[in-house]
């Protein structure tokens, strides 16, 4: 939960070390997690580079203690000829760049993604993925800490399926390196790695690698192909596979594959720079723009105090990690070529009228807003707020559904409740392709449901093996849906025209009918309310970012309550009709008056407040009299029950009736 939020119902994750150590249990059980937060040391196995992260919602054990994740992730080819920087340089991508709750996932940020890095081909192309298992949880048995890639979708061979126990050894693969035959694959001398898991009590693991058991340290090179076969495309997954593959994938150990068919240009597209945030695969949906005053404004010296203390999510927009170009062309659906971007340096005219881009260094937080400072800190220079970059003409949106060992949660995308989860940014002609994946143990079946929007599954032409086997994928084989039941390992794919008229898009035909936030979302009512929410934001570019929050369903029932003002020889209202149960207060304002039951019908109950049936005359020295304030009866009965009351000292001209509606 890394905004700290739950939308739905407007809950916070979690309390700060300091509130959490002084708060009651009442105050903890109101929090999602009902524990603080924790600021985290992590590091890039690859680099070597170490940051604090704070974690709203860590996953902890069931001692408390925080867990690790196991994150699928991408780096750069090797370019030294003896290949020695393999797996030194992260390649981080998002898996959904129009994702306003996808943090960066680069060094500078959460290290890794889940799900994994996404694996694209087209239909026609094969894949080879350069396998390293750099698990160090060294409480672990190396075993356990043993990994392997299965893969769906494509077609291998068996010693490429991944699949512990029964995966064939790669007679091209030597656990030495060395590479007598041709064909064989050269690699480091990694011998050490693999007798560490060898077999029963042996000491000697064998000559070839066992794609389903790779080893801490250990690599594999696996080889998955499309065939050529159009049915291939899709959307599809892979996992861990190995010894302890079920707790694995618990703690994120998947990703998402897309098979692309250029033939089929009704559901498919190939995504171009211009198609992501600043061109980028790490690019953000939302930039942070200031407006400037016509005049300085005079600041309070106090609120110096408050400058530049601004929150991770605010330093991420401001201050994004290095963006990566990635080109692609019609025909690959690879990077071309990547080059680093510098970014863009902040507005410091102080006299302009122009929108700028914030300076950290002069910045306040306000909430959900900020304030500018003009150079020398002494009046306010500019209102500054969140707003949506201009949305793409296409995007592709992937989400995976499971649950994560120690979550609080139901999750999609390996977070949890709207506020965290997923919320994509779509603009009001976008043509939107989504990817759906599911993961879990028994019972984890869920459904995806989206607000407003309509759309098909497609499916290739003809009944027959070799119809399907030839065909593009762009046929419907379903009626328009808003909802899709799936299970575990199940995965699909489908296309929303977003373009006015089409019957596709939310509200109606009109350019702006789809306008707003829609939820998108599991729609087995638990798993909804217990994390699996997230949104579709069609929206314009420079729209503000404003995001409605919701209360708590009031969990506790409302016993009803009613009032009636003793004074001046009168009950007011003299009438009232109250549901059983309801509490009827008798605000006594002045003294010489009480409350007594005259005549009632059904099995409502009788009143008596210092009742007597005094005459008016001798009210002074009756005793009976009743102190100013109030006193309580609790009226239950049948509908239509009926209780008539007066003073006891007033008698008739001062009277009343309740009846049980």
């Amino acid at each position: 939960m890394p905004n700290n939020i739950d939308r739905m119902t407007g809950r916070i994750a979690s309390l700060s070390p300091a509130a959490f150590a002084v708060a009651s249990a009442a105050d903890k059980a109101k929090t999602v997690t009902g524990n603080h937060f924790e600021d985290v040391v992590i590091t890039s196995p690859g680099t070597g580079v170490t940051h604090t992260r704070r974690m709203f919602a860590p996953l902890r054990d069931s001692t408390g203690n925080i867990m690790e994740a196991l994150i699928f992730r991408r780096y750069k080819a090797p370019v030294l000829p003896d290949k020695s920087d393999a797996w030194t340089i992260p390649d981080d991508r998002k898996v959904n760049p129009w994702d306003i709750n996808e943090q960066d996932p680069t060094d500078s940020g959460t290290m890794g993604t889940i799900p994994g890095p996404v694996v694209e081909c087209n239909v026609g192309e094969s894949v080879i993925v350069h396998f390293k298992n750099r698990d160090m949880r060294l409480t672990k048995d190396v075993k356990a800490r043993s990994h392997s890639l299965h893969v769906h979708g494509f077609v291998f061979k068996q010693e490429h399926d991944g699949a512990y126990p029964l995966s064939n050894a790669d007679s091209l693969q030597r656990v030495d390196g060395t590479t007598p035959l041709p064909g064989q694959i050269a690699a480091p001398n990694e011998v050490i790695f693999w007798n560490s898991i060898a077999p029963g009590t042996s000491t000697n693991f064998g000559t070839f690698k066992i794609g389903d058991r790779v080893p801490p340290l250990g690599t594999f090179v696996y080889n998955w192909t499309t065939q050529s076969w159009p049915t291939t495309a899709g959307v599809w997954l892979y996992h861990d596979h190995s010894f302890c593959d079920d707790k694995n994938m618990g703690l994120g150990a998947i990703g998402i594959v897309v098979i692309h068919n250029p033939l089929d240009t009704v559901n498919d597209f190939v995504i171009a720079n211009t198609d992501l945030p600043d061109s980028s695969p790490v690019g953000n949906p939302v930039a942070i723009n200031c407006f400037p005053f016509p005049f300085p404004i005079a600041i309070d010296k106090g609120i110096l105090q408050k400058v530049g203390i601004i929150d991770q999510a605010t330093r991420d927009l401001i201050s994004p990690a290095v963006a990566q170009e990635m080109p692609m062309t019609d025909k690959k659906m690879v990077p071309a070529k990547v080059k680093e971007v510098s970014p863009k340096q902040p507005e410091t005219e102080e006299i302009s009228t122009k929108m700028f881009k914030p300076d950290i260094s002069h910045l306040v937080q306000l909430d959900d807003s900020f304030i500018h400072l003009n150079r020398d800190f002494t009046a306010i220079r500019a209102f500054c707020t969140r707003t949506y970059k201009t949305p793409p003409v296409k995007a592709m949106y992937l989400q995976l559904f499971h649950r994560l060992t120690g979550s609080h949660g139901m999750d999609i995308n390996g977070r949890t409740f709207l506020g965290n989860t997923p919320s994509v940014v779509a603009g009001t002609g976008t043509k939107m392709r989504f990817g759906v994946v599911g993961m879990g143990a028994s019972g984890d079946v869920h459904t995806f449901h989206i607000h407003g929007h309509r759309w098909i599954i497609p499916g290739p032409h003809g009944t027959t093996a070799s119809a399907i086997k030839g065909s593009p994928q762009d046929t419907p084989v379903s009626q328009f849906e808003d909802t899709r039941i799936f299970g575990p390992a199940n995965s699909f794919g489908f296309t929303i025209n977003g373009a006015a008229g089409s019957f596709m898009r939310a509200g109606g035909p009109s350019t702006n009918d789809a306008k707003g936030e829609w939820h998108m979302h599991c729609h087995f009512l638990d798993h909804m309310m217990d994390g699996m929410m997230g949104s579709l934001l069609i929206v314009d570019g420079g729209q503000a970012v404003s995001l409605p929050r919701g209360e708590v369903c009031p969990d506790q029932d409302v016993i009803p309550a009613a009032t009636v003002v003793v004074k001046n020889t009168a009950f007011t209202p003299n009438n009232i009709s109250v549901p059983s149960g309801t509490i009827v207060t008798f605000d006594f304002q002045e003294t010489f008056h009480t409350v007594t039951t005259v005549s009632k019908t059904g099995i409502i109950n009788s009143i008596e407040i210092n009742g007597g049936l005094a005459s008016p005359n001798t009210a002074a020295n009756s005793g009976v009299q009743t102190p100013i304030g109030t006193r309580t009866v609790t009226m239950t009965g049948n509908m239509g029950d009926k209780i008539n009351y007066q003073c006891g000292i007033h008698l008739a001209p001062m009277v009343g009736s309740i009846t049980i509606m």
